[in-house]
């Protein structure tokens, strides 16, 4: 309905603001003349007005221009809204939706059951989890959390199944489909545990060395929880979602056969555990922690645009063979013309990998804190279901415990004054007051150069370390070390680096289709013959040992078992940060001659090794 207010009535009723969208004045023989003011009325919100509705006129004056119709502009941007949103959902759930200020993405709006989903305890668990765990503690940038990551992750998966429904109309992609999808972006991280990764990759194995599972496990465990406790199941069906859709979700988190692999889902190669499975996770997380301005290498990458929108929608769906060309089905691929992108994408990971996840000092803290975990785990108790107290290793078998988990456990395990705990307590000090581990040094492993490209003709074969352990080195210390030092005060370290599957080009495992023809793929080889600008090699290993003791002259004694080992391995040992002004316990000139020695093993194997860092042609 239309109210016409007089602008010389003094007793007229005020409207609230939010009700309604004000018009602009219209001039009429210099006089200015009445407003017209427009009720957002339940029929309207029904059916909104939209650019073809009749112009609201102003007594007196003649109807408004298009150009100058204020009231035209702002329904026509609802309009263009709604189609970010759906077109097909009721003018209600359009003004319900809840927008979300990204630091990546920017203004998100939020679909109403992604908002029910985020205001639980158990998603809001993750805005206490860090996103790159202990490498906080390295790069105070690298503050950022799960949370946010989960967001930005909904966000892509949301827009990419937008644009495979809008590209292709075959695929009857529906906007239930596409709310799976952004549900399981949402919740895919669910799972995590206290400094993320750490958890079950490091901190569970030593507790639980029969436990196999992942994060993704627990996710889809953490999910089911909340959806439980929260009673979601009612919210799920009201926008129609069935049960099925639920294992829809619970398939994208967890991953699954290529039989079972639907054309929304988005799956990138996952062979190499290294590599995200959901594409949309991988580009969300570099351009986030490019941004977030503690590397400024990843920052020039990330102002490429390499994980920009524009990039997420340069998909398509075609039909494919299985691996035992017995089944067809729908695989996304990627527009020939990203495919630098692509590579630059991937060696942002590379760089983020060697320069921040895997840091020497990130590797180092991380191994201190869960060292400090697994002494507190038997005195640390949480409550889980029917009030049954549960070890940090038993909360994994129940999410009720294990919801109870997050990064604050550091602070816990200071606070406490048990005398059981101390020896967690004494870590933790440590990592506060920077007393930490100390790096002897390190080697690289480097596969041999292929014998007919070296003028020794030398057999291109893999240097074995990976059998590598801390009694190797331990075996090797003098008699007097030995009674000095114990076998698990020594730490070593494997660090991998690589494109995201190890020694192969993952480009290579990307379907790419030409804009001239959608239907069928492009044969990559032919485009990558034609790029120079690749890597020699995709991955690169690197041996680290630590020692937990600082005294100088205990790590001397590592630092000289860990040269010799070097020395029979043929690989050129790099001191670490302990070296300046150490005192040791064997003559210089002895020392001396094993550095010689070491350097001339370096040179005999020139040919052989190639100690400097991934780099481009």
């Amino acid at each position: 309905m239309d109210i016409v207010v007089s602008s010389s009535s003094p007793g007229t009723t005020q409207v609230p603001r939010r009700k309604f969208m004000r018009l602009p004045s219209c001039s009429v023989d210099g006089k200015r003349s009445v407003m017209d003011f427009h009720i957002l009325s339940p029929k309207n919100k029904t059916t909104p007005p939209g650019p073809e509705s009749p112009q609201m006129r102003s007594q007196g004056c003649s109807i408004y221009p298009p150009r100058m119709c204020l009231h035209h502009q702002k329904e026509l941007t609802v309009a263009q809204r709604m189609t970010n949103f759906d077109r097909e959902q009721s003018y209600d759930q359009l003004l319900s939706l809840q927008v979300f200020n990204d630091s990546v993405h920017g203004h998100i709006e939020m679909h109403p059951l992604l908002v029910s989903n985020i205001d639980t305890p158990e998603f809001q668990r993750l805005r206490f989890i860090k996103q790159l765990g202990m490498c906080y503690f390295v790069y105070p940038g690298a503050s950022h959390n799960r949370f946010e990551h989960s967001l930005g992750v909904s966000y892509l998966a949301g827009e990419l199944a937008r644009s495979l429904q809008s590209k292709q109309k075959n695929l009857k992609i529906t906007k239930e489909d596409i709310l799976c999808v952004e549900i399981a972006g949402l919740c895919h991280d669910l799972g995590h545990g206290p400094f993320s990764h750490l958890f079950d990759e490091a901190f569970l194995p030593k507790v639980r060395p029969d436990y196999k599972g992942k994060h993704e496990k627990l996710s889809v465990d953490m999910f089911e929880h909340m959806l439980k406790k929260n009673n979601l199941r009612e919210q799920f069906q009201k926008y129609k979602l069935t049960e099925g859709d639920n294992d829809f979700i619970k398939e994208q988190i967890f991953g699954v056969g290529e039989k079972k692999v639907r054309a929304v889902c988005t799956f990138l190669p996952e062979e190499g555990k290294e590599l995200p499975i959901n594409k949309n996770e991988l580009l969300t997380l570099l351009k986030r922690d490019t941004q977030e301005g503690f590397l400024e290498v990843a920052n020039e990458e990330g102002e490429r645009g390499i994980v920009s929108k524009e990039m997420v929608e340069e998909i398509w769906s075609y039909k494919g063979r299985g691996k035992d060309k017995s089944y067809l089905y729908e695989i996304v691929a990627t527009n020939v013309m990203e495919i630098t992108n692509l590579i630059d994408m991937f060696h942002t990971r590379y760089t983020l990998h060697r320069r921040a996840y895997q840091h020497r000092v990130n590797k180092i803290l991380e191994a201190m804190i869960v060292e400090a975990l697994k002494e507190a785990n038997d005195y640390l108790l949480f409550p889980g279901k029917d009030g049954k107290m549960k070890k940090m290793s038993e909360s994994i078998d129940d999410m009720e415990a294990y919801s109870k988990l997050n990064d604050h456990i550091m602070w816990t395990i200071l606070c406490t004054t048990d005398d059981k705990l101390k020896k967690s307590r004494d870590l933790v000090n440590r990592i506060l007051t920077r007393d930490l581990f100390v790096c002897v040094g390190q080697t690289q492993l480097k596969k041999k150069i292929a014998s007919h490209e070296t003028p020794m003709k030398l057999v291109s074969q893999l240097i074995d370390i990976d059998d590598c352990t801390e009694k190797e080195i331990f075996e090797r210390l003098s008699g007097k070390a030995k009674k000095t030092i114990k076998q698990s005060d020594i730490i070593v370290h494997i660090a991998n680096f690589s494109y995201g599957m190890g020694e192969k080009d993952p480009v290579e495992h990307v379907k790419f289709y030409s804009k001239y023809d959608p239907n069928n793929t492009v044969e990559i080889s032919k485009i990558r013959q034609e790029s120079m600008a690749l890597p020699r090699e995709f991955s690169e290993r690197f041996l680290r040992v630590c020692v937990k003791q600082t005294e100088p002259e205990v790590s001397g004694w590592v630092c000289e078992a860990f040269e010799e080992w070097c020395i029979d391995k043929g690989l050129t040992a790099k001191p670490g940060e302990f070296s300046a002004g150490i005192s040791w316990t064997k003559k210089p000139s002895s020392l001396e001659e094993r550095k010689l020695h070491a350097g001339n093993a370096s040179k005999r194997l020139g040919d052989m090794y190639d100690s400097t860092p991934l780099s481009r042609k």
